[in-house]
């Protein structure tokens, strides 16, 4: 197949330019990948397979394991109470289960939203730290918990300290002993404003008229975002996902299916669903897991048509990337290789 970014994204990146990269893994195997322009435009350092790219709202699926492998190991349950670990927000937020944070249906308002009303321009100060002072200063939920669907960013966030609260871990260190290392994702990590370096990262652009601007850190929120990684780390990450080196398969299959309200019926009136930072949705014909990403001028999204094994990664490092002209290439790699 000949099928070439250069010709799929013609009018917004090319070799000297911003770009992306792109895998097609079928039961293992990589049956397509291409990649095109740059990882630093001030250095002309071309995008390769290992290059690492800022994963943004994808991080999401990862803080998802990491609940589900807790729960697995009995050290909390779904229903559990947030403020059984979070008690500084029991005032409003009592009733809130740790299931209605990883579904997307606890009510608390997206903390990106909070800061806007502070007329901030940006989050960059953004640290779980802040998010919690914000949250732990509102007096009420956006709605009743588990009574519907509204993604919020601030839920992930919670799971983060929920995490480091029960493992006694930086949700960094609990991510690189539990998940990354142990399925081999060696160029993975999750940015820590203390030690800002990430070996062969890729820098977020933005087209401005002519030019193009560079963008740095936009907030240092774990849990929600955040997790860098190249394509050949999120290859080996989409092969765990079909084994149980992570986890087991009945757990994994909740993985599967969409949230449920509080009366047990299914979240679907956005997306086919969602659950544990994966939405769910039927492509081609065919059911999907799947999430994009999009922060400080990088783009991404994965998409696995898990009944075919068979998925598409895409990782791009410039924000005007086209929707419409992305499903439109997963669509052709799909028919193309998913034989």
């Amino acid at each position: 197949m000949n099928l070439q970014l250069k010709d799929i994204f013609p009018k917004i990146c090319g070799d000297n330019t911003p770009g992306m990269g792109v895998i097609a893994n079928h039961k293992g195997q990589i049956v397509y990948q291409d990649t095109i322009g740059l990882a630093n435009c001030e250095h002309n350092i071309p995008i390769n397979i290992d290059t690492v790219f800022n994963l943004a709202s994808i991080s999401k699926q990862f803080t998802g394991m990491a609940i589900l492998q807790l729960i697995e190991k009995g050290e909390i349950c779904p229903s559990d109470k947030i403020t059984k670990y979070i008690p500084e927000v029991r005032h409003y937020a009592g009733d809130v289960t740790i299931y209605q944070l990883s579904h997307h249906s606890a009510g608390l308002i997206d903390y990106n939203e909070l800061l806007w009303q502070k007329a901030r321009n940006n989050s960059l100060y953004s640290s779980n730290t802040e998010v919690l002072n914000l949250l732990k200063n509102e007096n009420s939920l956006c709605f009743v918990p588990g009574s519907k669907f509204d993604y919020s960013n601030s839920n992930y966030v919670m799971l983060a300290i929920i995490i480091e609260r029960i493992t006694g871990l930086t949700l960094r260190d609990y991510l690189k002993q539990y998940i990354f290392d142990i399925i081999g994702m060696q160029n993975t990590t999750v940015f820590n404003e203390e030690q800002p370096i990430v070996p062969h990262r890729a820098y977020g652009y933005e087209k401005s008229g002519e030019y193009w601007k560079c963008f740095y850190a936009d907030t240092f929120a774990t849990g929600c975002a955040n997790v860098f990684s190249s394509l050949l780390d999120l290859k080996k990450w989409d092969d765990a996902l079909y084994d149980d080196s992570l986890l087991k398969e009945e757990t994994k299959r909740t993985i599967f299916e969409a949230g449920l309200d509080s009366s047990g019926n299914p979240l679907t009136e956005f997306w086919g669903g969602y659950s544990y930072g994966w939405m769910i949705q039927e492509r081609c014909g065919e059911k999907t897991i799947w999430h994009t990403g999009g922060d400080a001028g990088f783009r991404s999204i994965i998409v696995r048509f898990y009944e075919k094994e068979f998925s598409v990664i895409l990782l791009c490092n410039f924000a005007n990337l086209d929707w419409q002209d992305t499903y439109k290439l997963i669509e052709s790699l799909f028919k193309e290789f998913s034989y």
